[in-house]
């Protein structure tokens, strides 16, 4: 019982290696909502608080969801690059790029 707790905290580690990055792609989209996160301030213990931006991409029209920091906040209606990650199994993530 006092092994499984202990590597409890491994199990994230191990389901990012099972899925991969196998490529990015820069692509442009325009910032269509803007929300602090978390909503509640009392589940943000450990977290800190960040941007959650809805992203309507240029090249799909796809509404996305890409979380960013704080220190570098972006008006709606502005237009962003976001890295697209393509993961082994198919899936699709997006991140801000720093800077």
């Amino acid at each position: 019982m006092f092994c499984a707790l202990a590597l409890g905290p491994l199990v994230p580690v191990m389901m990012r290696q099972v899925d991969p990055i196998v490529g990015t792609q820069s692509v442009g989209g325009k910032i269509e909502y803007v929300t602090t996160m978390p909503l509640n301030p009392k589940s943000a213990v450990g977290q800190g608080f960040h941007y959650r931006y809805e992203i309507r991409l240029e090249d799909t029209a796809e509404l996305v969801f890409v979380d960013g920091e704080v220190e570098t906040p972006h008006m709606i209606g502005s237009q962003v690059r976001v890295e697209r990650q393509r993961h082994k199994n198919g899936a699709d993530t997006y991140r801000l790029p720093n800077g």
